[in-house]
């Protein structure tokens, strides 16, 4: 068996920004038919399009996305590890961060900051400010954090790289705090009657519609990178079968550098499968 990453440029742009504008029409479908309807379930079926919903096909597509955000920058990090470049770790840091993300975005680990909100308030450690959405003075401060420690990475990059990355960082940004804030002045000025207000739904839309955009832009900007290095994944080889368990090799990776055999790590080069038996038998 042989696996080739074999995907232009074009295509996997075109890919990710379909993707993300079918799950957004979809949603924007299902709001209007609770609106214009008044059903508010369809079995389920509706709330499971709804952009702003846990445990949705949008909700979903996201994880997706921040997990391949992350795999794409791990990806980029092996390379220059394997050539020993100095900045080889902020392409770590950003991987381990879109793991995080892509964790958040399936458990809603930020809501739960909500909660220390009101322990400082009621510590008298913070004065109150908000009635909804508490969590975003925490996911102001989580972005000035990274934004500082990535200041450095961003000036080694090449101009037209760190204007993608800015973009998409920008565009996401803008989506998960700007538009989400703005959710909560909408509720605290009784701007929405409710958060089922279609005033309130389509806000909801252009929020996940920037975070699903910001992401899909950066990772069409990682993939351009991995091909700007050439980077080639190639996994073939045959898994041997055994009866313990049935047919299911111990499987092990191994990278052949065109320059140096015993090089390991990613680059213009193929990965070769060697695959053992539980027993360890070869």
């Amino acid at each position: 068996m042989t696996l080739r990453l074999n995907l232009n440029l074009e295509r996997f742009g075109y890919a990710q920004f379909a993707l993300v504008s079918g799950v957004l029409v979809l949603g924007l479908l299902s709001y209007l038919v609770m609106n214009l309807t008044g059903h508010t379930s369809a079995f389920g079926f509706l709330r499971l399009l709804d952009v702003g919903a846990e445990q949705s096909v949008p909700t979903y597509v996201s994880v997706l996305n921040l997990l391949l955000a992350s795999i794409l920058t791990f990806v980029i990090y092996a390379y220059e590890k394997s050539k020993q470049e100095s900045g080889a770790n902020y392409w770590l840091f950003l991987s381990a961060l879109f793991l995080l993300l892509s964790i958040d975005e399936s458990a809603s680990i930020h809501e739960n900051f909500a909660n220390v909100y009101d322990f400082l308030v009621a510590k008298n450690v913070i004065a109150p400010s908000l009635s909804s959405h508490t969590w975003v003075p925490f996911g102001l401060f989580f972005v000035a954090a990274t934004a500082a420690v990535l200041v450095p990475f961003l000036k080694k990059l090449p101009a037209d790289t760190a204007r993608c990355f800015l973009i998409a960082g920008g565009v996401f940004v803008t989506g998960a705090l700007g538009i989400e804030y703005l959710g909560a002045v909408m509720l605290e000025h009784n701007i929405v009657e409710s958060k089922k207000d279609m005033l309130y739904l389509l806000r909801r839309l252009f929020e996940e519609g920037f975070e699903m955009y910001g992401i899909a832009f950066f990772n069409w900007a990682l993939y351009r990178e991995i091909l700007r290095r050439k980077v080639s994944l190639v996994v073939s080889g045959e898994a041997t079968s055994q009866p313990l368990f049935g047919s299911v090799p111990h499987v092990a990776y191994k990278y052949t550098h065109p320059e140096n055999n015993a090089v390991h790590g990613l680059g213009n080069g193929t990965w070769s499968r060697e695959s053992k038996s539980a027993s360890g038998d070869s």
